[in-house]
């Protein structure tokens, strides 16, 4: 009996044990996130510690476990550090994994498409996440890492949706070649873009030929990885010469199905405008503004032009699989009504990845992409064809809206209708709403991708991968005009038709090894690529005046008939410096090494040997290059306490080429463009000594991790010197000859760029992020050659220059100025005017450089529960900024500055009066071929602004488990805490070198607002 009473003790008490225990046990949830990256982590495992329950998260990196307050939680993911937390009463656990020092955790995407531990590097490699692209995105997806990377300097076009991009690391090294690093898309290099055509002059009328970026679906991207020195590039040779951006896109992961959706809508308005005056009216002519003072103010023309612009971007992705078998398709598009009426872009993009393994140990690979661009009345500056001159000066006091609505009348003398404006002989002064409507510029780009790999694992250690891709781009620009245009230049209208067509295939054989011998290691790939590209275009072009019989005078039979059989005379149209046809290859072999001993010294070796088809006819078609590094984790070493996660040194050593242009070995005979049939002679002579540009650089750097990967900081410092450069200068009377070639100069980049981060956890709920970045360049032009005594000329407007000279820098600004006496002040002449001087370099003058010496951003992001917020700073100092829009305001009257003189009465220049209009019709611009003071329109280029800011909420399992929205709004260039300069400072005319920081009326940079939707499946 007691042994019984004693048993039903005994389980009554464990019974309620178990029953308290049980009440304990709850579900704990949260989402595991990269630090760094700030991407979901898929399959971490989740486990309590000590005990065999366990899950991993999904593919949005959610996870779900049973737990008790007593138990503690265990997060293991490949490459990075474990990381453990207490339970207790909480039910919702988020965790941040940063990367493990001490296991080499980081994945960095080297050249060629090789992966390497970001520890073992010995050059600066930095990766940026698919989130700085796609979170606030722009058409051109490039824009989107402006300010977030030390070295990197991005300036867009002011040619709105669509438009290209100049992007620049570590300062301009070439003088006539590209300054653009090479686009690389899952480790192979990219045909850049169709057709190079760029404004660069002051008449306008020109395009933006597009780049490659504006055809990447943002959303496609994964990663981002940013080889800014010759030495992280050196292995895909001369097309890498100034350095490599790395795309990595999206593949699809074994596990469930995944559906991503996002839409990105935003409205633009200009964030910068010019002042004008609103108070004195035109005159008898009806161009200028310098007539009577108006009995009411006049509208601001310029408000009334512009309309506030829409974007939408939308993507959808779908990705699964197994383990044997995984694809990815995704599509994009945008759609745009820029700030300007009338202009429309819309582009469409398609992708697909599917890869497979043949067997155990063989996987392939294929991609397909193409991608659609179709703009109408992309904005383009310069004075002629260039709506914003009409909108910008019109003599104040016209009846707007008049002409808005009939910007056309009929011309019963022509049969058709003509221009109606103030002044309809004025070439760079039209209506811009006939201009919109008449002198329509419309393009349309398509892009075909396909590519594949096939890699054999044929040991644990040793593989080898074969990769090929074909691109075609296919470029078609219309651009017609109709009768009475460009101050009635073309009486009967212009036709103008080119196809542009451009393909590259690539290919290459990587052999791979890696393996470890107790304390050493060895990395080596070697191989061998080639690069064919091919480019050839077709250009119509008609114009002149009307037909008449027998005599057969004139060439266009009716006006405003944009067909071939309409013109009398042959259409076809070749330049004196085009190429209608181009075919290239370049061959190459290349090997790379490293030897690690320790996990705490590494040794890097690589060599690459290029030959190329441009440099036939010379003594060698071949150029060989190499690089050299070492890195060296010294708390790998010496014990340094738990405070230091990474303490690490690292120095490289590199020669790399670029190559040179093509033809310049074997000029060419061409047609002549006015004589039907007629060949014309080359005028340069021959380049068959010519050698290829060789880039040195010298590279050190620091990198390291503190207090439990809290804080990370960065430094390097770079010195390049790229000699060979290739010059065309005079040649001798007596040779018959107009220029001959030479290779010589040195052209010399020196700097640092130095980054520091902190990632604080405050607790469960909130957590702050922070990165700071900043570069110094320098640029020195060590040498040039005999026979420029004048320096070199790389750009020039009317009356300003961008002159190279011995001792000078990259991108140094003359200007031409007004005469002064021996005391300094201006000199008047007889009608009381000041007199310009010429603009020889004897008379301009030294304005500055224009490119900024420091640039800088700042990043910071706020987690609170399912909160986000974040801001970007950015900004440069030094540099300088040319407006010849200023200058041409003032020259026609319609500046603020022209109207505050005359209420003045006067100009005070260093104590010398001036009358308004004797003052600003002479330093202003009042025609597009008029000389003008340019000392007077060069600004400050420093400048810093808030450049992005975003708030977002995520709505967790809103559809299901593991199915999230986020909402966030989205802003881009929302306003200047500083700036000088009239204009935004950057923005550039086009991506040649030495047109940046120009400003002959382009477009306003915008102010964009939106919402960004995202959604998970």
């Amino acid at each position: 009996m007691q042994k019984k009473l004693f048993l039903t003790v005994v389980m009554f008490l464990i019974g309620m044990l178990m029953t308290g225990a049980y009440a304990q046990t709850h579900t704990v949830s949260g989402l595991v996130k990269d630090k760094e990256m700030g991407d979901p982590l898929v399959g971490v495992s989740v486990s309590v510690k000590g005990a065999k329950n366990a899950t991993m998260t999904d593919l949005n990196g959610n996870y779900t476990i049973k737990t008790s307050p007593n138990d503690i939680l265990v997060f293991k993911y490949v490459g990075m550090k474990d990381a453990e937390e207490s339970v207790g009463d909480r039910k919702i656990i988020n965790v941040l994994l940063v990367p493990n020092a001490e296991s080499l955790g980081e994945v960095v995407v080297t050249a060629m498409g090789i992966k390497r531990q970001s520890e073992t590097l010995t050059y600066s490699a930095q990766t940026v996440g698919g989130k700085d692209v796609n979170d606030i995105k722009s058409i051109n997806m490039i824009n989107s890492l402006q300010g977030k990377s030390a070295g990197l300097q991005i300036t867009p076009n002011s040619t709105g949706a669509g438009g290209s991009s100049k992007i620049l690391f570590r300062g301009n090294k070439s003088i006539s070649g590209s300054n653009q690093p090479l686009i690389v898309i899952d480790g192979v290099p990219t045909m850049t873009n169709i057709t190079g055509a760029q404004s660069s002059e002051d008449y306008g009328g020109k395009r933006d030929g597009g780049d490659v970026m504006s055809t990447i679906n943002p959303d496609d991207i994964a990663s981002i990885t940013l080889l800014k020195g010759a030495a992280a590039s050196a292995l895909y040779g001369a097309v890498a010469a100034n350095g490599a951006i790395m795309i990595t896109t999206k593949s699809a992961m074994a596990g469930k199905v995944s559906i991503n959706v996002s839409s990105n809508t935003t409205m633009e308005t200009p964030m910068i405008m010019p002042k004008f005056q609103t108070m004195y009216g035109g005159g008898d002519e009806g161009t200028y503004s310098w007539g009577d003072k108006l009995s009411s103010k006049s509208k601001n023309y310029a408000e009334e032009f512009f309309r506030t612009g829409f974007t939408t971007n939308n993507s959808i992705s779908l990705a699964g699989g197994n383990d044997n078998f995984k694809a990815y398709f995704s599509y994009g598009n945008v759609y745009s009504q820029g700030m300007t009426p009338e202009n429309t872009y819309r582009s469409h993009n398609l992708n697909s990845k599917v890869d497979f393994k043949v067997l155990d140990n063989i996987y392939v690979d294929f991609s397909a992409k193409y991608s659609n661009q179709y703009s109408k009345n992309q904005a383009a500056a310069g004075y002629l064809w260039n709506p914003l001159t009409g909108a910008y000066l019109v003599p104040r006091g016209t009846d707007w809206n008049y002409y808005k609505e009939n910007f056309e009348v009929y011309d019963p003398s022509r049969g058709c209708n003509v221009q109606n404006w103030t002044n309809t002989k004025q070439q760079q002064f039209g209506n811009p709403y006939w201009m919109l409507n008449r002198q329509t510029p419309i393009s349309e780009r398509n892009r075909y991708e396909f590519g594949g790999s096939v890699k054999w694992d044929i040991t644990p250690d040793l593989n080898i991968q074969g990769r090929m891709r074909y691109e075609r781009g296919e470029d078609h620009f219309i651009h017609n005009a109709y009768a009475s245009s460009v101050g009635d230049y073309y009486p009967m209208g212009r036709m103008k038709n080119n196809r542009y067509f451009s393909n590259q295939l690539y290919g290459d054989v990587l052999v791979n090894y890696n393996h470890t011998w107790g304390d050493w290691a060895l990395t080596a790939t070697a191989g061998s690529s080639f690069t064919k590209t091919k480019t050839s275009h077709v250009d119509l072009w008609g114009e002149g005046t009307k037909f008449t019989s027998p005599a057969g005078a004139g060439n266009v039979y009716y006006p405003n008939i944009f067909t071939p059989n309409n013109y009398y005379k042959n259409m076809s149209r070749i330049f004196d410096d085009d190429a209608f046809e181009t075919e290239k290859r370049l061959n190459a072999v290349f090997a790379t090494a490293q030897v690690g001993f320790k996990e705490a010294v590494f040794l890097d070796l690589s060599a690459r040997n290029d030959w190329s088809s441009t440099l036939a006819f010379t003594e060698s078609c071949s150029f060989f290059y190499p690089s050299v590094g070492a890195s060296v984790l010294l708390n790998k070493l010496v014990p340094m306490g738990e405070q230091v996660n990474l303490f690490k040194f690292r120095g490289s050593y590199s020669i790399v080429g670029n190559d040179v242009p093509i033809y310049m070995s074997n000029l060419r005979y061409r047609f002549e463009k006015d004589s039907p049939g007629a060949i014309k002679a080359p005028d340069k002579a021959p380049f068959r000594t010519l050698k290829p540009e060789k880039t040195h650089s010298l590279e050190f750097g620091f990198d390291g991790t503190f207090f439990n990967n809290r804080l990370d900081f960065s430094f390097t410092y770079y010195k390049t010197n790229t000699k060979n450069q290739f010059f065309s200068v005079s040649a001798p009377y007596e040779s018959g000859l107009r220029n001959r070639y030479v290779n010589a100069g040195n052209v010399q980049n020196q700097g640092f760029e130095a980054s520091v981060g902190w990632h604080q956890q405050f607790n469960d709920d909130f957590a702050w992020s922070t990165n700071f970045n900043i570069s110094y360049n320098e640029n020195k032009i060590k040498e040039l050659v005999e026979g420029l005594e004048n320096g070199l000329t790389i750009a020039s407007w009317q009356s300003a220059k961008v002159v190279l000279n011995e001792g000078g820098s990259y991108g140094d600004l003359y200007v031409r100025q007004i005469q002064r006496d021996a005391d300094g002040k201006p000199v008047k002449n007889a009608d009381g005017k000041p007199v310009l001087m010429g603009d020889s370099m004897e008379d301009m003058k030294y304005a500055g450089n224009m490119n900024a010496k420091v640039n800088f951003g700042w990043t910071n992001t706020f987690h609170y529960k399912d909160f986000t917020l974040s801001f970007l700073i950015d900004g440069k100092f030094g540099g300088r900024v040319l407006s010849a829009t200023e200058a041409t305001l003032d020259g026609w009257g319609v500046s603020e500055r022209t109207g505050d003189a005359r209420n003045a009465g006067k100009v005070v220049v260093d104590g010398v009066e001036f009358a308004p209009q004797a003052w600003y019709t002479t330093v202003g611009a009042s025609n597009f071929n008029s000389p003008y003071a340019t000392e007077f329109y060069v600004y400050k280029g420093t400048n810093v602004r808030m450049r992005e800011l975003s708030l977002g909420y995520t709505f967790r399992n809103l559809f299901g488990n593991g199915k999230n929205l986020t909402a966030a709004l989205i802003a881009r260039n929302l306003f200047f805490f500083y700036k000088d300069a009239p204009c935004d400072p950057d923005v550039s005319m086009g991506t040649g070198n030495g047109v940046q920081g120009v400003d002959i009326f382009n477009l306003p940079s915008s102010r964009s607002l939106g919402l960004n939707l995202k959604l998970n499946f």
